[in-house]
């Protein structure tokens, strides 16, 4: 997944600086996704866009066969006459359970968009009217594509900072049209493509009331939140997943076992867990809300007492 701390904009964006990423300020590398033209008004600047974010560096998985080793392959296979070539292969599109309307490879060529090199700018926007749902998850650095597309390059990115702005535009990406997204970063300009909005399901507008013995729980939850409050260390964020699995590999490899899970935590109620929480951060051990009612010997033995004289009485 990619790292949306980067939304944090620059300099130009008062009151704070944004925070470092483990990756800021260096170069894009391998071939451009995209080169075109950026088009805003009658201003029209070279690109050339390079993926931002790198695929996970994890060990590739595949099916093997228990007995042998060997990686299974999977054949084209109709369950009424076996194996089938690829020429008798036609593609259809569900429209009801088992049916199918089938498009002919010309049929849809034609609705595939032309391979227009425009990047369109439509509208400028403030951060906060894009909702974060939109964020398709596929980000580009835009650069400028030659010395003759720089100052164009700078006044853009840099008005967009000084104006606290978002670029939103069209182009065609890997075939496909859509809607991205261009805001400045740094001291570069950045593209994330959108998805569309019928795309996002609308979350339910339902309207949890606050109960009035809950004031406490909501107290320390807004100590706990200023408390950790601040600059965000991303490289305090790496990939766990991706490392626990590389130890698994290596460990097997060298013949090891691998750890044992850890052991289940005991579950707090919400009370307990924010004392808890707001107390550790303070310095100060707060008692759970089981052991603060814990009586002494003295008083539960009296109270035992009492229980026995009303089942007698």
């Amino acid at each position: 997944m990619e790292l949306f701390g980067d939304l944090a904009m620059n300099d130009a964006f008062p009151p704070d600086a944004p925070d470092t990423l483990p990756f800021a300020g260096t170069t894009p590398y391998g071939r451009p996704s995209w080169s075109g033209l950026l088009q805003f008004s009658l201003v029209g600047i070279p690109l050339k866009a390079y993926p931002a974010v790198r695929t996970r560096d994890v060990p590739t998985a595949h099916l093997l066969h228990a007995d042998c080793g060997q990686r299974l392959r999977y054949a084209k296979h109709c369950p009424v006459h076996g194996p089938v070539d690829s020429a008798a292969i036609v593609r259809g599109y569900e429209y009801g359970p088992g049916q199918h309307v089938v498009a002919q490879p010309d049929e849809l060529d034609r609705l595939r968009p032309a391979q227009d090199k425009a990047l369109r700018l439509e509208r400028f926007l403030a951060p906060g009217q894009l909702d974060p749902m939109l964020f398709a998850g596929r980000s580009l650095y835009l650069v400028p594509d030659g010395k003759a597309a720089e100052p164009g390059y700078g006044v853009l990115r840099t008005a967009l900072a000084q104006h606290q702005r978002w670029a939103l535009g069209r182009m065609v990406l890997g075939g496909h049209r859509q809607v991205v997204l261009v805001r400045p970063a740094s001291t570069n300009l950045v593209l994330h493509v959108l998805h569309y909005p019928e795309q996002v399901r609308v979350c339910p507008q339902t309207v949890w009331p606050l109960e009035k013995e809950l004031v406490d729980e909501l107290r320390l939850a807004g100590m706990l939140i200023e408390a950790a409050a601040g600059k965000v260390d991303w490289m305090a964020y790496p990939d766990q997943a991706a490392e626990e699995l590389k130890a698994l590999i290596e460990a097997k490899l060298a013949g090891k076992a691998a750890a044992e899970a850890m052991a289940p935590r005991r579950i707090l109620s919400l009370l307990d867990a924010l004392q808890q929480s707001v107390g550790g951060r303070n310095g100060n051990a707060v008692a759970p809300r089981a052991e603060q009612k814990t009586s002494s010997p003295a008083t539960a033995k009296s109270r035992t007492s009492r229980k026995r004289a009303r089942r007698t009485a």
